[in-house]
């Protein structure tokens, strides 16, 4: 519940007042705890003379809403068949959490109609120039719906236009359309107020829109909501958004974006890659839904959030976004669109959605989605097709955790997935389905969208296109391949060992749903990608972890997937192993166990048949379920068929860094100004580098002498943190010896590979005794394949402490 102090006026707006034009503003000084009242306006069966309290007194024009101060709980209630031509303008207007203040409508019949008309002007100004200087950051915006500094607001059942009413620019020449005014049908802001809370859209229809087609951090397009500089920051907080839903809209006809939430003055502290918890909470939005929503021939892109933590966006529909792209306007520098997509996210979540139809041509992407700088990204359950640039873009150095799983891709153009330097994304079980003449490839045609990292596991290819490329399935050799079908393809990739190439049998591929009525279809529609049970499929995944829990058709999924979106029967498997996702399980021990963990906890953490048995010993005597593991603990696994397997259990270590005093560090190559020594200065901004030109495989390696024979038990690498991923180690060996003479000795970490991404990453093994630790790269990643590179911003070595283990 608020209390906010209301500043009463809008001077931006009070140069348009006149009949037809609305600004409210409210003027709360306490919380109100009340039902508030009612005001019913008609343009039908309305009369200004009346007091609006019942639909027979309704008021007839929206201009009367300027005598009124709005109070917790209020309503403002449009008669079903009304036409209005203004704009509503809220400024500092504030419901409660128990009595918000509602926009809708009364009657039976078609949702009344707000006309904008380009006009409801207002001036937008972030307060500073924005991460992108091309990007504008102020100017007049005009807005049918305004919602500046206002929350618990709840808006359902209206229809909303705001075309324009500038004749210079309908009748300008097409390539001057770029210089419109921005225009928005419903527009947020958040500025002076600190965290704006709970606002909900829900069933609005936003058309006609005629807004520009360029700016895109300005109000600009169907629904936008950004966050601009507070002028007292530290009196009035961090503004930002909480509780927006944004559900069951139809958006249509909008020049630039269909729905954004939404831009921030804070971009400036998400410059990194990864994103924290901490910092997506503090400085951008959480709890937001954007959900139910149709947006149709949208200018540019689609649905986007922005700068959000966790966000959802589930079960819409884009279709033909990047609309106006294919019309060739000049000096139009942002001919970039996606259909759904994050920009500066963490953790969000895309399910159920569709995408199809999104413009290709003029479109320097035109993907159905994009993992676009953001952090922890799952794309789930979606389906796209005939989009114009192919299924998936994964964009650049900074988007990082990405994950597409469950997807269905059918008949989409170009490419099935356009890998754009990025660092690791993990691609699996998913079909790529295409037929007709298409000529739609692997990966985009261009030499620079195809040079990222991907993990491709338990994905169909699923080609009998008459046109088929047969294109090239590992460009830049930075793809990982395993357990994926293909067919109709002339080759596999090479590093796919268990690559199926058999007829997965589905049910009648290429039958999912090419129309739509601007809702999500039923599961059912897309049975024609199940399989049949003798299906090559079954049982041949590779265990992903921390997977999602049931396939497209909501099955559960077994400890073994099949391969593709469908699991034929995963509630019982007899699989002669055990798996983990909060431990790391090797051959004969299980790693990284936090301390003062229970046996019911330690079990409870591992994924089993429901045939294998586990029992766990110290010693000779069996733990139960409250008993506390301890280090050197045995968990036995008894399998179906009465194999056994044994490992010992070995509790998270505490670990100490050695001083970086007096060590000398050397390399196999270097970059002229990039030695290794850079790698001890405690500077992250500053690398280790090989030569640019390149080095072969076994010059990758860093070699630090710490001056005596030391415990030695990890070592810690730091990538490099900008400037791309050339040279991060992906797969190393952890050499060790006493005396500069010796031989060098391999130690047996405990993993053996690294993720491409900027994150700290470790390399554990037993104690060892030595003076000379090298760290060298069996592979490393590279921007410019065949060439070679290897990098580190900083590395360290430390023995563990005395510490028995660590939470």
């Amino acid at each position: 519940m608020k209390m906010k102090k209301i500043v009463v006026c809008f001077l931006t707006l009070l140069l348009f007042f006149s009949q037809g034009h609305v600004f409210v503003s409210s003027n709360i000084t306490q919380a109100a705890n009340n039902n508030g009242r009612d005001y019913y306006i008609s343009s039908v069966n309305g009369d200004n003379q009346h007091d609006a309290s019942t639909p027979e007194t309704a008021w007839e024009t929206l201009d009367k809403l300027k005598e009124i101060t709005l109070q917790p709980g209020d309503r403002i209630l449009l008669e079903s068949g009304s036409v209005f031509n203004g704009f509503i303008h809220f400024k500092d207007v504030h419901g409660t959490v128990d009595n918000p203040i509602v926009l809708s409508s009364y009657g039976e019949g078609d949702r009344p109609i707000i006309n904008g008309n380009g006009e409801g002007v207002w001036y937008q100004d972030y307060g500073k120039q924005l991460d992108n200087p091309g990007h504008k950051y102020k100017g007049y915006v005009s807005s049918t719906l305004l919602f500046y500094d206002s929350d618990f607001i709840e808006v359902s059942n209206i229809e909303i236009t705001n075309q324009s009413d500038d004749w210079e620019y309908m009748l300008s020449k097409e390539e001057q359309l770029n210089d419109r005014m921005d225009r928005t049908g419903v527009a947020g802001i958040a500025q002076n107020d600190g965290t704006m809370e709970h606002i909900y859209l829900d069933n609005l229809f936003i058309h006609d829109v005629a807004g520009n087609l360029e700016n895109k951090h300005m109000n600009n397009g169907g629904i936008q909501f950004n966050v601009l500089q507070p002028e007292n920051e530290e009196t009035t907080g961090i503004a930002r958004y909480q509780d927006i839903k944004i559900t069951n809209n139809h958006v249509k006809d909008v020049h630039r974006a269909g729905i954004v939430v939404g831009y921030t003055y804070q971009f400036d502290k998400f410059t990194n890659a990864e994103i924290s918890d901490q910092n997506a909470q503090k400085y951008g939005h959480t709890d937001i839904l954007i959900q139910g929503n149709y947006v149709q021939d949208i200018g540019n892109d689609g649905i986007v959030a922005m700068y959000a933590y966790q966000p959802l966006i589930k079960n819409n529909v884009a279709d033909t976004t990047g609309a106006d792209l294919d019309d060739g306007y000049s000096g139009y520098w942002q001919s970039f669109s996606a259909g759904i997509w994050p920009w500066k996210t963490k953790d969000a979540v895309f399910e159920y959605n569709e995408v199809f139809d999104t413009v290709g041509e003029g479109n320097g992407d035109g993907q159905a989605w994009d993992i676009d700088y953001s952090d922890g990204t799952i794309y789930q359950y979606n389906y796209s097709h005939n989009n114009g640039g192919g299924a998936l873009l994964v964009c650049l150095y900074q988007s990082i955790n990405g994950t597409f799983r469950y997807n269905i891709s059918q008949n989409d153009l170009k490419s099935f997935i356009t890998f754009q330097s990025n660092p690791m994304a993990k691609i699996y079980n998913n079909i790529f389905y295409i037929d007709g003449d298409r000529a739609t490839r692997i990966h985009h045609p261009s030499a620079g969208k195809r040079t990222g990292e991907g993990y491709l596991a338990n994905n169909i290819f699923y080609n009998v296109s008459t046109n088929n490329p047969n294109d090239e399935w590992n460009p830049n050799n930075n793809k990982q391949f395993t357990n994926n079908l293909y067919f109709g393809y002339e080759t596999t990739p090479s590093n796919d060992e268990y690559a199926i190439t058999d007829d997965p049998q589905f049910l009648n591929p290429g039958s999912a749903p090419e129309t739509t009525a601007g809702v999500i279809h039923p599961i059912d529609a897309f049975a024609g990608y199940k399989v049949s049970e003798n299906s090559p499929v079954v049982n041949q995944g590779t265990y992903i972890s921390n997977n999602t829990t049931v396939d497209y058709f909501n099955n559960p999924i077994g400890l073994i997937p099949d391969i593709g979106i469908h699991e034929v029967d995963g509630s019982e498997e007899n699989v002669e192993k055990i798996l983990s996702d909060a431990y790391t399980i090797l051959e004969d021990k299980i790693v990284d166990v936090p301390d003062n963990t229970t046996l019911a906890e330690f079990i409870g953490n591992i994924k089993k048949s429901t045939s294998t048995s586990l029992q766990v010993k110290n010693g000779d005597t069996s733990l139960n379920n409250e008993d506390v593991i301890q280090d050197g603990d045995v968990l036995t696994a008894t399998f179906f068929n009465g194999s056994e397997k044994h490992y010992t259990i070995h509790l998270k270590k505490n670990y100490t860094e050695y001083a970086t005093d007096g060590v000398v560090a050397s390399a196999g190559s270097q970059q002229s100004g990039e030695g290794p020594a850079l790698a001890l200065d405690g500077d992250t901004s500053t690398i280790w580098h090989t030569a640019w030109s390149g080095t072969s495989q076994d010059n990758i390696w860093v070699s630090l002498d710490l001056q005596e024979v030391k415990p030695i038990a990890m070592l810690r690498y730091v990538p490099r943190q900008s400037g791309g991923i050339n040279g991060i180690f992906t797969k190393y060996a952890v050499f060790v010896k006493e005396n500069e003479t010796d031989e060098w000795n391999k130690v047996s970490t405990y993993t053996d590979s690294w993720e491409v991404n900027n994150k700290t990453k470790y390399a554990y093994f037993d104690t060892v005794q030595a003076r000379y630790i090298k760290l060298q790269a069996i592979e490393s990643a590279t921007q410019q394949e065949p060439t070679l590179f290897g990098s580190a911003a900083e590395i360290r070595v430390g023995y563990e402490d005395s510490s028995e283990g660590v939470e």
